[in-house]
């Protein structure tokens, strides 16, 4: 290689780590004005971001605390809850079935599970796939969860599916399949499901093994007994007050523990890499992870599997509902970047805020 085409590669280089740099200063510039504020003013207790452009992370921001009792801060390595955020991570993990062949997209879901089946009601229950139930059209019932208290034993999977799961009923089909949209945490219980009866390993194993060490998310899982209690930020209602945890036996719905930095990465799954190729390529194909990200039919063109799909924004995101918890997660594909933001609060409002100042300096370059 001649020098005169190594200066050239030098330049560019500087060029983009000099425009990195000048985003991730803009970014700095913006939250540590703003964020500040909106605590001050909100009932929120603290506030976790980060922000990553490709490969690259731009920055890692905390504010608040994770105890406003003890006054515990904020930081890079505080756990939350993220709520149906769990949803859409479960889903790589369903993936990760589909190209290893155990089970395809299309076909009735009842012809894979095996501990227990989906019950005919006036509707063909023949008729839910893993298509239909990761895109929300699968007519099945149970929108949301509302856990379980510390002191309460939790329900086995089956259990749960069956009704038993603090009043949010049973799982069944309560429309015709493939007709409309109809969000159901209740369909992702039965991918957890699947996913167990398919690979006769724990739920929370398989995703770790599958999903978040390949993504490099070694400080996140689906099995809160497995997380060190002093590193999970307390929950505080939408008053401020502090609340109780909420424990759940439908962790694909409702039940992930992570950080931002680590939730950041799973960000990066659907973001490029310099050869053109998605970063989560080195858990799915290209060509999966391209279809699983397309919107979907009945949807509206606003879901995919199992991404919220912004065509205004050209982004890909999520957000999650736990009571003393809310996230949110973006990944803004036209720009290349993607961000977190994380709440130990049931203040949501205040993410929605975050959120268009974040939108608007990435809009901005």
């Amino acid at each position: 290689m001649n020098k005169f085409i190594i200066l050239i590669l030098f330049l560019i280089s500087s060029c983009s780590l000099h425009a990195k740099q000048t985003k991730s200063l803009e970014f700095s510039k913006v939250l540590d004005k703003e964020i500040p504020l909106i605590l001050e003013k909100s009932k929120a207790r603290g506030i976790a971001i980060s922000i990553v452009q490709g490969k690259e992370v731009l920055g890692s921001y905390s504010y608040g605390y994770a105890d406003a009792e003890n006054r515990t801060p904020i930081t890079h390595k505080t756990l939350f809850n993220v709520g149906s955020i769990s949803k859409v991570i479960t889903a790589w993990g369903a993936m990760k079935l589909v190209e290893q062949g155990k089970v395809e997209l299309d076909k009735p879901i009842n012809d894979y599970l095996k501990s227990w089946k989906i019950p005919n009601s006036q509707f063909d229950a023949n008729k839910v796939t893993l298509r239909n139930i990761l895109s929300h059209t699968s007519g099945l019932s149970l929108s949301g969860y509302n856990g379980w208290s510390a002191e309460d034993p939790l329900p086995t999977l089956k259990e749960s599916l069956e009704g038993d799961n603090t009043g949010d009923g049973a799982v069944k089909v309560i429309h015709e399949p493939d007709t409309k949209w109809s969000y159901s945490g209740g369909g992702y219980t039965i991918v957890q499901l699947l996913i167990e009866d398919l690979t006769n390993q724990s739920f929370s194993n398989f995703m770790t093994e599958n999903v978040l060490f390949p993504l490099g998310m070694t400080n996140s899982s689906f099995d809160i007994n497995s997380i060190s209690p002093a590193m999970l930020a307390s929950p505080y209602d939408e008053n401020g007050n502090k609340t109780a945890m909420v424990y759940f036996t439908e962790t694909a719905a409702a039940g992930f523990i992570t950080t931002a930095d680590d939730l950041a990465k799973f960000n990066q799954a659907v973001l490029k890499n310099e050869q053109g190729n998605y970063i989560g390529s080195n858990i799915l194909s290209n060509q999966l992870i391209a279809n699983m990200i397309q919107a979907q039919p009945h949807t509206g063109g606003r879901w995919s599997m199992s991404y919220v799909v912004d065509s205004e924004n050209k982004s890909l995101g999520f957000a999650g509902f736990n009571r003393g918890w809310t996230s949110l997660t973006r990944s803004v594909t036209d720009k290349n970047i993607g961000y977190v933001i994380l709440n130990n609060s049931s203040v949501g409002g205040v993410n929605n805020e975050i959120d268009q100042l974040l939108l608007s300096v990435i809009k901005g370059s």
